[in-house]
């Protein structure tokens, strides 16, 4: 009797999951995602916000919102303008805005484009560090390490040599006890 209920039941869930499974894999709708590359960017550097699919409607008219410590100064193109004045097209239902920090940002950005036909919303990130990119010095870019600065290394280096000759040693030391005791 037992054996019969427990037979009932999974054929009943597997008629179940056969009927849903179509049901729930026509609702799910792939969020859009909104990719800022790069992601990290120093101070004074430029990113480009994109999407993974379109989500806004033809060339529509794109209002642009960024929150973080020095936003004003927030830039698209070359065109200095307010955080509450950023404004884009879509092109062919893409988001695609690059966006100039100033000098003097720091920290995480949230940014929010809105469709102005559609009112889709969409929003991103981007985080700039505190300083801006490394200047040259005597006009060469500045490449490879610093010696004075890599003194740790050279000491973690030297550690592991040591401490695998010790191991080398022991195994040495081991071997011979081993003969010698036979």
């Amino acid at each position: 009797m037992k054996t019969t209920i427990l037979r009932a039941i999974v054929a009943v869930s597997i008629a179940a999951a056969a009927v849903m499974a179509p049901t729930a894999a026509n609702a799910y709708v792939d969020p859009v995602t909104v990719i800022a590359t790069p992601s990290v960017i120093p101070a004074g550097g430029q990113t480009t916000f994109t999407t993974s699919r379109p989500a806004l409607q033809g060339d529509e008219d794109i209002l642009i919102s960024i929150t973080g410590t020095n936003a004003n100064g927030v830039t698209l193109a070359s065109v200095v303008q307010t955080n509450t004045s950023l404004r884009s097209k879509a092109v062919n239902g893409d988001l695609r805005v690059p966006v100039t920090f100033p000098q003097n940002a720091r920290g995480r950005y949230d940014v929010t484009f809105t469709g102005a036909r559609s009112g889709t919303v969409l929003r991103g990130s981007v985080t700039v560090t505190g300083s801006p990119s490394s200047p040259a010095k005597g006009g060469l870019a500045v490449t490879g390490f610093d010696a004075s600065t890599s003194t740790g290394i050279w000491l973690a280096g030297t550690g592991l040599v040591v401490a695998g000759g010790a191991v080398v040693a022991g195994a040495a030391v081991r071997r011979r006890r081993r003969t010698t005791h036979r």
